[in-house]
């Protein structure tokens, strides 16, 4: 039996939906709510692996290759005998880079990739209590983490978490730097604009912002490693780049 998403769809990483949006939503020490894993996009194909109470669908995904048990809200989507696999295309180079701008300002969300958030969440799991805007925001998943905001601006055709990204495309020094190159260190993803600004979405920033690339650079005291997910890229905005 598969399952096909209709609306953008929250995975998490438990299947106590009504625990985890409940009277309150679980916030780490970091306001965090880490039973996120990611928001698959509509027409997400599922394997469903076993049907649980109250909606939950225990699944697997092609789109998020995952070593532990995932579940969504059967309510977002439909079943179906035959597996349908999402259409993905890589958007050109600088459509990426005019999405990623585009979401300047948006708060961070852990788990966060579908940045006009999921309004119809609220009619499934209606909050018990009146919430806070911290709550609201990420009650609707109207956010970004670090990876998602890579992950949207690319159609979902890159890895969505930060560790699958680190051994992506291929390795390239800091002299190199180009468009939409990644620069990594473990639990963050930053993405260059060109070889002077970057982009990110980072929770001690509060959300999606740029900043000069040796700034960033300067801040970053863990090993750095620093990627290219697509050479053509480089190659296509080669012009637009100061030397």
């Amino acid at each position: 039996m598969y399952f096909i998403s209709k609306i953008a769809t929250p995975i998490l990483n438990t299947p106590h939906f009504n625990e985890v949006f409940g009277k309150s939503l679980p916030f780490d020490d970091k306001q965090l709510v880490r039973a996120v894993e990611m928001i698959a996009f509509p027409n997400t194909l599922f394997k469903v692996m076993e049907r649980k109470k109250d909606h939950i669908l225990e699944v697997t995904t092609k789109e998020y290759p995952s070593s532990i048990p995932l579940y969504i809200d059967d309510r977002s989507g439909s079943f179906h005998l035959e597996p349908k696999e999402r259409k993905k295309e890589l958007p050109p180079p600088g459509e990426i880079i005019n999405k990623m701008k585009e979401r300047i300002s948006l708060p961070y969300v852990w788990g966060g990739n579908f940045s006009a958030g999921i309004p119809e969440w609220k009619t499934l799991y209606p909050p018990k209590k009146k919430i806070s805007p911290l709550e609201e925001t990420h009650w609707t998943f109207h956010g970004l983490d670090c990876s998602g905001l890579l992950y949207e601006a690319t159609n979902g055709c890159t890895p969505r978490n930060t560790g699958d990204l680190m051994t992506y495309g291929r390795e390239v020094f800091l002299e190199e730097i180009g468009p939409l190159d990644l620069i990594l260190f473990p639990g963050h993803v930053i993405i260059a604009l060109d070889n002077q600004e970057v982009i990110e979405s980072n929770h001690t920033y509060g959300g999606v912002r740029t900043n000069p690339l040796d700034q960033r650079l300067s801040e970053i005291e863990e090993p750095i490693t620093f990627r290219r997910f697509h050479p053509a890229f480089f190659q296509t905005l080669k012009g637009d780049v100061s030397s």
